[in-house]
């Protein structure tokens, strides 16, 4: 809106130009033609100057601006025709028709493209014409060959003159108009990206409060020292927020560890991390003595029902890797449903199968196809637990995937590390294969040494066994 009002302010100073310099023609003609007696000339004359007086004070004024402009533009292309015909043609006149020329000039730079080329034969046609047949009323004097040349190179002169000053006045106000819409403009794009930063910093404050929140329902490992006597975590979002995270619990027997990988990342990813953990809590704590598939198929189911998926046919959910720890029993179980879990020890590594994190999966009897595994730990055992962010991670240099099977292989490499060091490792090599290609998805890696009690117990129990 403000560059179309200066728009239309410049076009009405270049018509304020127009006719005042039109008016000035038409006030010398006037007195010209009262001084040799030819009222009719003068009239015309004096005609344009009330047309043009009547037009500039309405563009003053603000009122009828349109119609204004248009008879002020009509008035000085046609009258000078009409005062030449009258004074008696183009002799008498000095060519009086040539100021016409200022009114083609603000056509031309101000009127749309079809009044611009209506103007232009309409002109051109009386132009020619006028100067071809010369039509004219009977002059009662004519004026000396001297005289007449003296007019006639006043008009061409003064039209010329004119014209020139119009059309340099008019290049001066668009000069002027580029210069204050660019200045309105920057002044628009300087509001904008300033808007548009503190609307991304408040964004971002309100992401990085959501992540402390998010963060403080990961599980304290001051409260696991009794299942873990070590654990290392690589957690990377894609955004400031995200839909992986852990999640652990002691319910009567048993312990509960838990890594979950929601649908999507972000905001999204991280509402569907908050509704898993609440279905979680509820899983867990209204249950007794649930197994790791359980867990994960009670969990799945009731996600469906939260979801509504029969109706709604939302296809969100989430992967799991269940570890279960039953203290009475002194046994340790593993169950995984789109994230991954491999165990380490001296022998080398176990990777074991993981169910597609596909939902249908726990619709009727498919929900019994379940794997759960009996974990026999040692000395040197560590666990793994992973998200699939990891292995989709896209390579900075051949588009390559780092795949589950490199996972494997780096977290092998670095075995003889401390559980640490592994992790920092593992983490250097991830990064740098990375490179500059942005995160295709959230990115979580644990690494968990069991506590002492477990391996030791476990050993007996499988010696026992043996015997």
């Amino acid at each position: 809106m403000a560059i179309a009002a200066i728009r239309w302010e410049s076009e009405q100073r270049v018509f304020k130009a127009m006719g005042l310099f039109i008016c000035i023609a038409a006030s010398i003609w006037a007195a010209y033609s009262i001084s040799i007696g030819h009222y009719q000339t003068c009239a015309i004359s004096v005609l344009y100057i009330i047309v043009a007086g009547f037009a500039l004070l309405s563009i003053y004024t603000g009122r009828a601006e349109v119609i204004s402009r248009e008879l002020l533009l009509l008035t000085g292309a046609l009258l000078p025709f009409l005062y030449q015909m009258i004074l008696g043609g183009w002799g008498p006149s000095g060519m009086v028709m040539l100021w016409c020329l200022p009114a083609l000039v603000a056509v031309v730079s101000l009127q749309s493209v079809p009044v611009r080329y209506a103007y232009l034969t309409i002109i051109g046609l009386l132009l020619t014409g006028f100067a071809f047949w010369d039509p004219s009323f009977a002059y009662p004097e004519r004026p000396s060959a001297l005289f007449a040349r003296a007019i006639l190179a006043i008009n061409v002169s003064g039209s010329m003159a004119a014209s020139f000053i119009l059309a340099d006045h008019l290049v001066n106000t668009q000069r002027e108009l580029r210069k204050r819409v660019f200045a309105i403009q920057r002044e628009a794009n300087e509001h904008f990206v300033k808007t548009l930063e503190e609307r991304n910093t408040d964004m971002q404050h309100s992401l990085d409060y959501a992540a402390r929140i998010q963060m403080a329902l990961w599980p304290d490992t001051q409260r696991m020292q009794g299942i873990f006597k070590e654990i290392n975590v690589i957690y990377q979002p894609k955004e400031a927020v995200g839909g992986d995270f852990v999640w652990y619990a002691r319910v009567e027997d048993r312990s509960y560890f838990i890594v979950l990988d929601c649908t999507g990342h972000g905001v999204p990813g991280s509402l569907m991390s908050m509704l898993i953990h609440g279905l979680l809590n509820e899983v867990v704590h209204s249950g007794r003595n649930l197994g790791a598939a359980d867990v994960v198929r009670r969990t799945q189911q009731l996600l469906n029902d939260r979801l509504n998926r029969d109706r709604t046919g939302n296809t969100d959910g989430a992967e799991m890797a269940v570890i279960c720890f039953d203290h009475s029993r002194r046994e340790v179980r593993c169950c995984s449903y789109g994230c991954g879990i491999i165990v380490q020890n001296e022998e080398g590594s176990i990777h074991l199968k993981s169910r597609s994190g596909n939902s249908s999966l726990m619709q009727g009897s498919l929900a019994e196809q379940l794997n759960e595994h009996l974990l026999h730990i040692g000395s040197d055992t560590r666990l793994f637990l992973y998200t699939d962010g990891v292995a989709d991670q896209f390579c900075a240099d051949d588009r390559r995937k780092f795949s589950r099977s490199r996972l494997e292989s780096t977290i092998n490499e670095g075995a003889h590390l401390s559980a640490k060091a592994q992790m920092d490792r593992f983490e250097n090599e991830f990064n740098a294969w990375r490179g500059a290609t942005p995160p295709v998805d959230d990115v979580l890696l644990v690494s968990a040494v069991v506590a002492a009690c477990w391996k030791t117990i476990v050993h007996e129990e499988r010696e026992t066994s043996a015997a």
